[in-house]
């Protein structure tokens, strides 16, 4: 049943009718939900409102308003401010009338004068309300109507669009759009503007997708309320010990869904590697917290190797991250050789893989991946051709090179390098080329506007990953928050650490691998040239060694130490650490061991893996190449 009363305004400007047509069934929720409340608070009355059991029934029904008041207000925040006020107004009425009417009795005169009074009052308010939502004009086939019809006010320049009926998923709205034959949904786009000045919302809460099957067909969608407002505390690592091929948080959707990406290809569901990836924002934009989380999740799956080049600060990163990657090259010069030695490494790893039967990294194949990280990579890109090459090579063979820029234009970053960049993540930036040298047109067109956020809302960013949801792509993220001292303590815990993160060997130096061999050869010095001898030197006459000179024995090569002596050092060396409350050691800090004992690298690596065996093993080899020192049972 309808009504179709005929409303024609006059002197104001309108020359039309406008049709209103108006179903009964939601103006009587209200009055019959008020009729019900008379019997239902009589049965409580009755059975739960007199005698010592009141008492109990008057302070439950406090705390069930006051919830219900809060979830009510909260709960209606995307409807706007005039269905927020109307929806808490009327459940704090309800709750006022209902507890008295409970504990004395419904059908007493100041009840029933209440009661009356509020029903009127509600049921008028919802009519008055619903009446002037609904009287927007006349209703026409696929024309958005009710709660949203301001979505097709904001387009109304667009004449003969259709919508479908919009669908609501928390805080946003979503609507299909359908342009006439010989239009384009370019149009939609170029109202967004106008759509967000409509509904009085900020320009990045409109955004649009494209229907990739069609030019006339896309979707809307509107966020009035910022759900990402708030700082988001740290949940905490998502896979400690886990695979690299396992999803990496960085933050939360406006949905409140994870934001996630995956490192690693996986040809069973046709999704390439990332291969390269930029994290893009200005300073203050939250650049350096997205990276440490994701930096703290590489370096804690079993099958990944953290490698760190920072050209400009890396004395500034924390000391738990240097401690858990592999490799650490600070300065332009060592950030630069680390950079140059990454082809060949490339082709290593591409032979291995090859050998082994596989055409790319998969979890499981006996290599480990690694996760390379280029801080202030504009530095180094701008004066080397690397990137270039390896942009066009990482993605097979289990790498993944991430550059952290401040901008991504073309004098900072090549334009061959950056079209083989498919992953980005986009913070905070200056200006709006910063975020089209970067983002595809797509992502920008559907609403992707990261140069108005600049460092205001630090954390922000969208994401662009060929493996998630290109409608994604254009909403906004989230990342986490974390004092570094409870980052370093998670990142402690899923490594095995007994103690606090001590600064690391950087690139100057690094301790050799227990299946290294030591080159103890000083480095040449470069202002001594070999073929010029002295001047009180005669090259072509014979060495002649002084009378007198001491002569230095040589010996027979035999090592200060004979193999039984040595195996109680290291066996000691075990107990000294597991008496200080260190329980797992990597092979490359037996160098004190090499050096005491005079005995090979190659030696105490096959004293580390005798340890492992037998009845009572003292250690025990963990996955992720560490060992584990096993305490002996005491008699």
């Amino acid at each position: 049943m309808s009504k179709q009363p005929k409303m024609t305004p006059s002197n104001d400007g309108y020359d039309t009718s406008w049709t209103v047509r108006l179903p009964l069934w939601p103006y009587l929720i209200t009055p019959i939900a008020c009729l019900l409340a008379l019997p239902g608070t009589w049965l409580a009355h009755h059975f739960f409102g007199v005698g010592v059991i009141a008492g109990w029934t008057g302070f439950l029904l406090a705390l069930a308003c006051v919830a219900l008041v809060a979830f009510t207000s909260w709960a209606s925040r995307p409807r706007g401010p005039v269905m927020r006020a109307m929806a808490t107004g009327n459940v704090v009425a309800g709750c006022a009338w209902t507890v008295p009417a409970v504990l004395s009795g419904p059908f007493n005169l100041p009840s029933m004068a209440a009661w009356l009074v509020g029903t009127v009052v509600m049921t008028v308010a919802v009519a008055v309300y619903r009446l002037m939502r609904q009287a927007r004009g006349p209703e026409q086939s696929g024309v958005l109507q009710g709660e949203f019809a301001e979505l097709g006010s904001a387009v109304k320049q667009l004449k003969d669009v259709s919508f479908s009926r919009p669908k609501v998923t928390g805080a946003k709205a979503t609507v299909e759009i359908e342009m006439p034959p010989g239009r384009t949904f370019a149009e939609v786009e170029g109202a967004r503007a106008e759509t967000a000045s409509l509904l009085d919302v900020s320009s990045t809460a409109v955004r649009t997708q494209r229907d990739p099957d069609s030019e006339r067909r896309g979707t809307m969608s509107v966020v009035p309320v910022d759900q990402l407002r708030h700082a988001l505390p740290d949940p905490g690592l998502s896979a400690p010990g886990g695979s690299i091929a396992a999803p990496i948080v960085l933050g939360l959707t406006e949905d409140g869904e994870q934001a996630e990406i995956i490192l690693p290809g996986d040809p069973l569901v046709h999704r390439n590697a990332v291969g390269v990836m930029g994290v893009v924002g200005m300073s203050g934009s939250g650049k350096t917290e997205l990276l440490l989380r994701l930096l703290g999740e590489a370096a804690t799956r079993r099958d990944n190797d953290l490698f760190i080049a920072d050209a400009r600060k890396g004395g500034q990163l924390p000391a738990y991250l240097q401690r858990a990657a592999k490799k650490n090259a600070y300065g332009l010069e060592a950030a630069e050789d680390f950079l140059e030695d990454l082809p060949s490494r490339v082709a290593r790893r591409a032979k291995e893989l090859g050998e082994r039967g596989y055409k790319q990294w998969q979890e499981g194949c006996g290599l480990q991946f690694e996760t390379v990280v280029i801080f202030e990579a504009s530095a180094i890109v701008a004066r080397s051709s690397t990137v270039v090459d390896l942009a066009e090579s990482v993605r097979s063979v289990g790498i993944c090179l991430i550059l952290e820029l401040q901008r991504a234009t073309y004098d900072r970053l090549p334009t061959s390098a950056r079209s083989n960049i498919t992953t980005w993540v986009m913070l905070g930036v200056e200006r709006e080329d910063d975020a089209e040298a970067a983002l595809s047109e797509e992502t920008i067109a559907a609403g992707a506007r990261p140069w108005l956020w600049k460092n205001t809302k630090p954390g922000y960013f969208y994401l662009e990953w060929a493996g998630r949801p290109r409608e994604l792509w254009s909403s906004p993220n989230r990342s986490f928050i974390c004092p570094d001292s409870e980052r370093e303590a998670m990142v402690a815990q899923a490594l095995g650490w007994s103690g606090p993160a001590g600064q690391p060997a950087v690139e100057a130096y690094q301790p050799p691998a227990a299946d290294q061999v030591v080159d103890d050869e000083p480095p040449v010095n470069d202002a001594i040239d070999p073929d010029d001898p002295p001047d009180d030197v005669d090259p072509e006459q014979p060495i002649v060694v002084p009378p007198g000179m001491p002569r230095i024995p040589l010996g027979d090569g035999e090592p200060p130490m004979t193999p039984e002596q040595a195996l109680l050092v290291l066996q000691q060396r075990l107990d000294d650490w597991l008496d200080a409350g260190k329980d797992s050691f990597k092979p490359r800090e037996m160098g004190g061991v090499i050096s005491q004992t005079g005995m090979s690298a190659s030696w105490v690596q096959k004293q580390l893996q005798a340890l492992c065996r037998g009845d009572e093993p003292r250690l025990r080899q963990t996955e992720r190449g560490t060992y584990r020192i096993l305490a002996p049972e005491r008699v």
